[in-house]
């Protein structure tokens, strides 16, 4: 953590050495490809070159007794998918000790029941290795032929509180990491 006085108030702190420490949750297969502290932002890439670059960003978000940079990966993975553009999305029930959760596209989309099929189960298992998560939304561009991953958690981010004084890092842990890109190789596999 990164802590600097900018004048009156509270010091600043950055939350890059916790987004730094997430990215090394992705080795192996993936690298640090290129880091922006100002952003937030960290590039990693395939060792091998086989799976899409993944972002790794902090997004802030401010409540009334919270605060958080959340973890957000992002990644757009080539791949097939239905005849239209859509957007799947999954529902979590029950408590989190016995989550189940369903898959389902936000409005019809043609050719989509047979996606949802043969997604579910790998999006699904990949999920499980997944604790905190935020919201997770996947869209599919049939244009360009591209599913866009966007996933917000709270591991491997910084929170803090109306009775903390300093923020605090929560932790990727590994199997997470694995998990993420478990839900990179689930939308891969769709390529012909």
């Amino acid at each position: 953590m990164t802590v600097s006085r900018t004048g009156r108030g509270r010091p600043r702190v950055s939350s890059f050495r916790a987004l730094r420490h997430a990215a090394g949750r992705f080795d192996p297969p993936y690298a640090v490809a290129e880091e922006s502290e100002p952003a937030l932002r960290v590039l990693l890439r395939d060792r091998d070159g086989k799976r899409p670059d993944i972002i790794l960003r902090h997004r802030h978000d401010r409540r009334l007794f919270f605060r958080a940079n959340y973890l957000v990966v992002e990644a757009a993975v080539p791949g097939d998918g239905p005849s239209g553009d859509g957007e799947l999305r999954f529902r979590f029930r029950g408590p989190f000790s016995r989550r189940r959760a369903s898959l389902r596209w936000r409005t019809d989309v043609p050719g989509g029941t047979g996606w949802t099929r043969r997604l579910e189960d790998p999006l699904l298992r990949a999920l499980d290795d997944i604790q905190a998560v935020e919201s997770l939304r996947i869209l599919w561009h049939a244009r360009s032929r591209t599913w866009r991953l966007e996933l917000k958690t709270l591991s491997g981010s910084m929170v803090g509180g109306f009775m903390t004084a300093m923020p605090i890092a929560v932790p990727l842990e590994p199997a997470e990491g694995r998990g993420i890109v478990a839900l990179v190789d689930a939308l891969r596999a769709t390529a012909s």
